[in-house]
């Protein structure tokens, strides 16, 4: 079959895991046999094509007042962004000349940020099959994070109805929808979305089986823990940072490997205590090998947590927040623990426990790899395939 996947960004531009999810998607659905083609935008004009990984790309210049990424500007001009962005139909007509070139079987749509749902109305124009895979916050709040001030938001504030009105209205349109977790499709659900599709959860995917290197932990050692990630309070770095300083024992170290505003990292950094290392960018491959334990200390409710999953295709078990999606995926007490991040010893409980019985972390990584496999790539491409057959039966 023919497949056309359309994601907000794509290689070289790459941001986060929609991303490296999409770019997996697509390869891996071309080394099946089937023929990808993918859709994305970038900051130029016009219209150019390429080839990655085997994967014929079509590049779209945006057509909005400006590039979103990094988005640093007025807040005037970030409210017209958005306006256009409810419905871009100058992105959309671009996208609908190249449905009619390519003449796809189905089509699967991921983040929409600089397309906007008029795509789905194009989409459903010309009678296509339509897949949207849900990462995100995007459909119920401009910030896409549903997250402000601090705190998650239980309910849409009315920005983000005045917005989401149009978004809400043309879900009806997708026929299949799948959640990257049963968190966020729920979500969605709960507020009205995509009345009119088959539902469906199917977790990200690790992009390649990895070996876990053995970093096995004695007793007289130290336990290294670790952050991965971008350096955001929305992440919890903050309250990662204050935990370990009140830590007690030091028979343990702390490594934070990420990027961030340097403003926010030097503040960071001015409380941190020795124990704590902050060492910049580094591959999972680079990192993973490092570490004993890796925390996510998540404040807003992320989608799903692709860390977490990557941490265990090293042997590596997760201490996680019990936010969005990062629950679904850690066995508490097999192959990490969760912790409510509201509950300010809680984690710190957790940390001093492994301190205590540094032995039960050999332990957990052997459940660990076990747990890698179910989010192995040929068990999620087949999911996918699965949906597609089914919408063109």
């Amino acid at each position: 079959m023919k497949i056309v996947l359309i994601n907000t960004l794509y290689h070289p531009n790459m941001v986060g895991g929609a991303e490296k999810s999409t770019q997996f998607l697509a390869e891996a659905l071309q080394v099946a046999g089937h023929e990808v083609v993918v859709i994305t935008a970038e900051q130029s004009i016009g219209i150019r094509t390429d080839t990655v990984g085997g994967v014929k790309v079509y590049y779209i210049g945006i057509k909005n007042i400006y590039w979103p990424y990094p988005s640093k500007t007025y807040l005037i001009l970030k409210l017209f962004w958005h306006i256009i962005d409810t419905y871009n139909p100058f992105m959309a007509s671009e996208i609908e000349k190249i449905l009619l070139q390519e003449q796809p079987d189905i089509v699967h749509t991921s983040n929409l940020a600089c397309f906007s749902v008029a795509v789905w109305h194009k989409v459903k124009k010309h009678h296509l099959p339509l897949v949207h895979t849900i990462r995100d916050h995007y459909l119920s709040c401009p910030r896409s994070t549903m997250f402000k001030n601090g705190h998650n938001c239980k309910t849409q504030c009315m920005e983000c109805r005045i917005f989401a009105y149009i978004r809400k209205y043309f879900s009806r349109y997708v026929d299949s929808v799948v959640g990257i977790s049963k968190y966020i499709l729920d979500k969605h659900i709960s507020m009205g979305y995509f009345t009119q599709a088959y539902t469906e959860v199917i977790h990200n995917s690790l992009e390649q089986e990895t070996e876990c290197i053995e970093n096995v932990v004695k007793n007289d050692e130290e336990i290294i823990f670790g952050y991965f990630g971008r350096l955001d309070s929305l992440k919890g770095v903050e309250l990662l940072v204050d935990t370990f300083n009140k830590m007690g024992n030091s028979r343990w170290r702390l490594k934070i490997a990420g990027t961030g505003h340097n403003k926010y990292i030097e503040k960071l950094k001015l409380g941190s205590r020795m124990e704590i290392e902050y060492i910049g960018f580094l591959n999972p491959e680079d990192f993973y090998p490092q570490i004993d334990v890796l925390i996510v200390p998540s404040l807003w409710n992320e989608p799903l947590g692709r860390i977490v999953f990557e941490a265990y295709s090293y042997g590596i078990p997760v201490i996680g927040s019990n936010r969005g999606g990062i629950p679904e995926i850690i066995e508490h007490g097999r192959t990490g623990f969760i912790f409510e991040p509201d509950n300010e010893y809680e984690l710190l409980d957790l940390i001093n426990g492994l301190l205590d019985n540094p032995s039960c972390i050999k332990t957990f990584k052997s459940r660990c790899l076990e747990k890698a496999k179910e989010f192995l790539p040929e068990r999620i491409i087949q999911k996918y395939i699965k949906i597609y057959e089914q919408l063109l039966e």
